[in-house]
Formats: structure tokens, C-alpha cells, sequence
């Protein structure tokens, strides 16, 4: 008899990283089980990405509506609710599939009782090795008032079936921008109230700016470099968020509060500490390896507090599936190009190393920024987007080390970016291509050239 149950145990298995660590694993002919608790699809496809989605893209057909284009979210929501049932259906076939192949699902809550036992709703299994990948929960600020005064987080606001007349965003990430902008399209009156000095705080200034001239064009009213300090409910029924603007005590009144101010690795009750797996402000701490400080258990996705994007946590996810079936030979992440965007209009897209990070890793380096203005094909639309791209390369090496672009279809645009540095070209190659006249891509093409002439 084998000495544990099963050679690999997924804790969570139903969203992107869990279940490519689970399907890369079965793939060896190891005896795997995914432990999932919730519905399979993950957050993305029931409460993130592709819902989302699905809402600014009909928001995009109604912003020039008005207040009238509220009466259009019911049919919108229903259109929401088809696209999650079919994505989720898709993972539920795809999950049935994999059974077939000797998949174990088991429905649940887990925790690690100890190194090697997974005790699931009183049942306990043993593991060789473990994965886990419970994702991500939204952060709740200990804010004076919050609680008490109720408010909207990003599932409760994908399932209202009508919209408030007016919402304060507390936030000014990409999800908190992303549904901001559906709502100032929708007809809701929206403001923004945002703790650091700009929009995107963790990206380079002039995103945040540019992103905050659109949406305030609009009519989102945008509070920058704020602190909270509480919420209270109106005598109307409506809640009044205050906080310090600048410096100078500020108070905004609106039908309801979206909490948006990001999400924490889903780690509470896992039993993780009392099995020695080491957690880093919350995050289940990693290695190269997607190994944590227990040799035995890896993790992937949300959960180890990396950047919370689908791709990275399926990347993560193949990782840690053949690392814990291939012990002798593991594989190292490369996640050097990893894409990323944000959804808004204009969209915001990057991938590899920001300035920032550059400088903090001590590498020479050269970068040029090109305004969309620049671009003739701009001329060409009713109102002429507004954006720029920025792109850095090393010195010596040439080497492209990272790009952003904030633009109509950035998040298509930056993939040129991103195949560029997968094969070790460099802004010259971008530079030689003639790319097709008029196209937002010669973004791309005339930066690419600022940036060669730049190098030398």
C-alpha cells in the first residue's frame, strides 16, 4: 500500500492556479485530489475578470447615454450572469473531464493538521506533497464606522440588479477604476477617494494622471492623496464618508460605499504556521521553486501575495504541479514577461520592469516616452484618445527591460513588447519593422525608435 493517500493535494483547486497545478500533476500519472470549497471557476471567472469585463464593454456602447443609461443595467447583469454561467460551466467540464483521467474532487473546507494530513469537513487525508492555492479575499480596512454603515465590495456590486443613483469608490486600484468608470457610464454620479498621490499608486505617476484627466472627463469626481477616517449613515439612508483631502478635513455623501481597496491572500483557518509553512505579511512565502518553507508544500496564485493576475497564477500553477511530481529535476519560474493591464478607457498595459524597479536594481539604463498625440491616426477619432508609452532598455546589452502604455487596446499593444523580450530583441528590431500606416500600433514602432536613437 502506498504510504499516503494520494501524491498530490491540491487546497483549492477550483480556480486558475490550483487547478494547473492539478491537471499538470495528473499529467505524470500521479494520484491527485483538489480540496475546493466554494464553486469551481475561481475569482476571475465568478467575480473578476470576465464579469467585469462583460460590464465595460456594454458600458462602453452606453457612456454617451447619460443618466438614462442606468435603465440598461438589468439587461446588462443578465448578459453578466450568462457569461459566468457558461465560463463556469466550461470549468465544471473541464474538471469532469480530468476525473475521468483519475482526477479526485473532494467539496470542502480544508486545513493542514499536520505536515502531510489535510483534514477536510472531519475527514483526514495524507499527501506526499501539497499545493495550496486559496486565492484571495477582499481587504476590509479597520475603518471607524464601515461595518456598521454597510457597504458594496466587488461581488456584491456584480450582482445588483439595480444601480445606486450615486457611490463613493474607496480605492484607486484597477478593479476600483475598472468599476468607477462603469458606473460614471451607467449614470451613476461616482467619486473616488484614493490614500496615495495619484491613481495606480504602485505604477509611475503620469499613469495614475492620465487615467484620473479621463475619468474625471467623465464626470468622476477623484480625491487623491487622502486618509480615511470614518463612515456614517445620513438620515436619508445614504452614507457619508469622511477623511482628510491634502490635509483638510473633507466629507462626501453618496447612496452606498464600494469597497475597492484591494485583496490579501486567502490564508485564515488554513492551519499554515501550526505546519511550519512560513507566511510573509499574510502571504504564503515562496521560493523560485513555487516551494514554501516546508519542502513538501508549494503554493500558487493569489495566496502567495504576488502580483493577483490569472496569468501569473496559472504560470505559478504549472510550476508548482511539476515541481511537486519532479522532485529530481524541478523547474525555476521565469516570469520575466509577464503582461498585465488595466481595463479602463484608455486601458493601461506593462509588462517587465517599471523605472522604479530598474533603479532599485542598479542597472544602466536608457528610456524614452512617446505622447499618443504624436500618432496622425489619433486625428481620426470623433475625440483623440489620450495616453503615451514608455519604454527602457540596458545600455550595454540593449536589451528591452519593461514597457507601459496607457492607450486604447494597451492591453493588446503591450504584447508586442512582451514577444520582443521573450526573444531577446531589442528597440532597434521594433524600430526596423514597417508597421502599417494609420495604426495605434506605431506607438510601439515610434517609441521603440526614440528609445534605439537613444542607445546608440
Amino acid at each position: 500500500m502506498p504510504p499516503y493517500d494520494y501524491d498530490l493535494l491540491v487546497i483549492g483547486g477550483g480556480g486558475s492556479g490550483g487547478f494547473t497545478a492539478a491537471t499538470t500533476a495528473l499529467k505524470t500519472g500521479a494520484r491527485v485530489a483538489m480540496v475546493e470549497a466554494g464553486r469551481l471557476g475561481g475569482l476571475c471567472i465568478l467575480a473578476g475578470c470576465m464579469p467585469s469585463k462583460t460590464l465595460l464593454h456594454h458600458a462602453a456602447q452606453l457612456k454617451d447615454q447619460g443618466p438614462a443609461a442606468r435603465r440598461h443595467h438589468p439587461a446588462v447583469m443578465a448578459r453578466k450572469r450568462t457569461v459566468v454561467e457558461f465560463l463556469a460551466g466550461k470549468r465544471e467540464e473541464a474538471v469532469a473531464a480530468k476525473q475521468k483521467q483519475g482526477l479526485v474532487v473532494i467539496p470542502g473546507r480544508a486545513r493542514l493538521a499536520e505536515p502531510h494530513t489535510v483534514e477536510v469537513e472531519g475527514r483526514h487525508l495524507t499527501a506526499d506533497k501539497i499545493v495550496v492555492a486559496t486565492g484571495s479575499v477582499e481587504m476590509v480596512p479597520p475603518l471607524e464606522g464601515l461595518r456598521e454603515s454597510g457597504y458594496l465590495d466587488s461581488r456584491s456590486l456584480l450582482e445588483l440588479d439595480e444601480l445606486p443613483a450615486s457611490v463613493v469608490v474607496l480605492g484607486g486600484g484597477a478593479l476600483a477604476l475598472e468599476m468607477a468608470q462603469y458606473l460614471v457610464r451607467m449614470g451613476v454620479e461616482t467619486s473616488i477617494v484614493q490614500r496615495s498621490p495619484h491613481l495606480l499608486s504602485s505604477e509611475a505617476p503620469e499613469v495614475g494622471r492620465t487615467l484620473a484627466e479621463a475619468l474625471a472627463a467623465e464626470g468622476a469626481r477623484i480625491y487623491t492623496h487622502t486618509a480615511l477616517e470614518r463612515i456614517e449613515r445620513d438620515p436619508g439612508g445614504g452614507r457619508v464618508v469622511h477623511f482628510r483631502h491634502q490635509g483638510r478635513p473633507t466629507r462626501v455623501s453618496a447612496q452606498e460605499v464600494l469597497l475597492a481597496l484591494g485583496r490579501r491572500p486567502n490564508t485564515a483557518g488554513l492551519g499554515l504556521e501550526e505546519a511550519g509553512v512560513e507566511l510573509e505579511r499574510g502571504a504564503v512565502k515562496v521560493d523560485r521553486f513555487m516551494r514554501t518553507s516546508q519542502p513538501h508544500v508549494f503554493a500558487a496564485g493569489d495566496v502567495t501575495g504576488v502580483r493577483m493576475v490569472v496569468n501569473l497564477a496559472v504560470l505559478q500553477g504549472e510550476i508548482a504541479g511539476y515541481n511537486a511530481t519532479h522532485p529530481q529535476a524541478m523547474r525555476e519560474i521565469d516570469d520575466r514577461v509577464l503582461p498585465q493591464a488595466v481595463y479602463t478607457d484608455p486601458q493601461f498595459a506593462r509588462v517587465g520592469l517599471s523605472r522604479t524597479e530598474c533603479e532599485r536594481a542598479g542597472l544602466d539604463f536608457a528610456e524614452a516616452t512617446y505622447k499618443l498625440s504624436g500618432l496622425g491616426v489619433t486625428r481620426t477619432y470623433p475625440q483623440p484618445p489620450q495616453g503615451f508609452m514608455t519604454m527602457r532598455a540596458e545600455r550595454k546589452s540593449r536589451r528591452i527591460l519593461g514597457a507601459e502604455i496607457v492607450a486604447p487596446e494597451a492591453s493588446l499593444l503591450i504584447h508586442e513588447v512582451a514577444v520582443a523580450m521573450q526573444l531577446n530583441a531589442t528597440p532597434h528590431d521594433i524600430a526596423a519593422i514597417p508597421y502599417a500606416h494609420p495604426c495605434l500600433s506605431e506607438l510601439v514602432n515610434l517609441c521603440a525608435g526614440r528609445l534605439a536613437r537613444a542607445l546608440g
